[in-house]
């Protein structure tokens, strides 16, 4: 690696509104030696559950346990202020930066709203621009720009507050006897229901628990007896790298992936990505992954997922800012061609620089 970020600056922001707000600060926890190693300085800025954006400026005895943050950072006064065209204001002072890293997941920091505030006061930032952050957080949005490019998708209703919710009988014959119902715009364990044989009430239920998450809520076939697979992109220079295929593990295969599943302590999902796949089958997951992230013109890195179902590779949605913990699946499966985290961090700020 060449020395040209010895020379930069970087701010790692973490924390943030969404309700990922820990998996963000595990993820700064993995990201913050990586990036003092690179980098001439880190600055650590931290967006509170309020959504206040904190100067962190004692790194050296920094912890970066949730309960120490949220005593730290509402005992001092280091808000940070936002000026148009100029930069980031601490304490009446511009604060000099040369690259933001954001590891805010969910919304107000993958939805591109906090890419968009970076823009209008002309930082550069890692990952994808505000554009596509926002159109890959919109899951049906995305889904229907992925199917005009002859990508499968899963069949979608998408509700909205104003029009009339479909009854449980016009969905399931729509789509299926059981049904999954999500909210739009969190992550796709967040907000997520299953529903086997529903009755009336869980369907109503399981909308409206959506509903409080995200201003539309999308209802989807519950499949059975398929695959969840998952393939890392990293952009270097000017190829875009895909990882193995990874299938998700869980104890019952056919069960969904939950939050707890992801991030829980006990009887957590993995990744696997050596899990032997038909080599046609792993080629067409990976090709698509490629495509599906150059047609939304993502940038730097990003996580691609789908089902497999029966014969077919089916997309189901982006993350354009991964979980970067210790566990998450991301760092395993570009370390499955032979990329450690640490090189891929250096690859995704080198690209932001441009």
């Amino acid at each position: 690696m060449d020395n040209i970020l010895k020379q930069k600056t970087i701010a790692l922001f973490f924390g943030g509104r969404s309700p990922e707000h820990e998996v963000s600060i595990n993820s700064a926890k993995t990201l913050y030696p990586i990036l003092k190693n690179l980098f001439n300085k880190v600055l650590l800025i931290y967006v509170s559950i309020d959504g206040i954006f904190y100067l962190i400026d004692k790194n050296n005895d920094f912890n970066f346990d949730l309960n120490y943050i949220v005593k730290y950072e509402t005992s001092s006064h280091r808000e940070l202020s936002f000026i148009p065209n100029k930069g980031i204001m601490y304490n009446n002072n511009l604060l000099y930066l040369d690259l933001a890293f954001i590891a805010i997941h969910g919304n107000e920091g993958e939805d591109g709203k906090l890419q968009g505030l970076l823009d209008i006061v002309n930082i550069k930032y890692t990952g994808c621009n505000s554009t596509s952050s926002g159109l890959c957080m919109y899951k049906d949005l995305c889904q229907q720009i992925v199917k005009n490019n002859n990508i499968k998708t899963i069949d979608t209703i998408v509700l909205t507050r104003k029009e009339r919710q479909p009854s449980l009988e016009e969905a399931q014959k729509k789509l299926s006897k059981n049904l999954f119902i999500k909210s739009e715009t969190t992550g796709s364990s967040i907000g997520a229901t299953p529903l086997i044989n529903p009755t009336k009430n869980e369907y109503n239920t399981a909308i409206y628990e959506a509903f409080q998450l995200s201003e539309r809520v999308l209802i989807q076939p519950l499949l059975e007896n398929i695959l969840e697979v998952e393939v890392a992109i990293l952009e270097k220079e000017n190829e875009v790298i895909a990882s193995n295929v990874g299938v998700v593990i869980k104890d019952k295969m056919d069960e969904t992936l939950t939050y707890e599943r992801k991030y829980g302590k006990v009887n957590t999902a993995t990744i696997d990505p050596n899990f032997p796949l038909d080599d046609d089958i792993s080629s067409k997951v990976k090709n698509n992954a490629i495509k599906i992230f150059k047609t939304l013109n993502l940038s730097g890195f990003s996580r691609i997922d789908s089902f497999l179902y029966k014969d077919e590779v089916i997309f189901n949605e982006v993350n354009t800012i991964p979980g970067l913990t210790s566990n998450s699946h991301y760092p395993i499966l570009i370390n499955s061609i032979g990329i450690s985290l640490e090189k891929a961090i250096y690859e995704i700020c080198m690209r932001a620089l441009w």
